[in-house]
């Protein structure tokens, strides 16, 4: 039986009990994917889930809602909710791709840097 993506995103939203919102009100960009604070049990993506790299976003936004943030500096919850993505895609057998991961450590070690300035440090490379 062949899985698709989709499906185990899906899958990895009923286990948690999350629901999936793809467009809303909210005045936030779907687009990249993300949680609100107040409310953990919806991942607002606009994704097809259709790559490894959708899906990865997918299950890092999966992490943000479960996984305990409280006393995290932000780009410590980003780099946890990567960790714990690619260690769910490796568990189904499905690589991380090598763009995708770099991107996201980039992201995390300018986060980490510059912290709310993080388009300035954007800039400076």
């Amino acid at each position: 039986m062949i899985v698709s993506l989709r499906e185990i995103f899906e899958a990895e939203l009923a286990a948690y009990n999350l629901s999936w919102c793809r467009a809303c009100e909210i005045g936030k960009s779907h687009s990249r994917g993300f949680v609100l604070d107040a409310d953990k049990t919806m991942v607002h993506l606009d994704s097809e889930i259709g790559t490894r790299s959708s899906l990865y976003r997918g299950l890092h936004e999966i992490a943000h809602c479960i996984l305990e943030e409280k006393g995290l500096r932000r780009y410590e919850c980003e780099a946890q909710a990567d960790r714990w993505a690619e260690s769910k895609m490796r568990e189904r057998g499905i690589s991380v791709p090598r763009k995708v991961s770099g991107r996201w450590k980039a992201y995390v070690s300018r986060m980490k840097r510059w912290g709310a300035n993080i388009r300035k440090g954007r800039r400076t490379k």
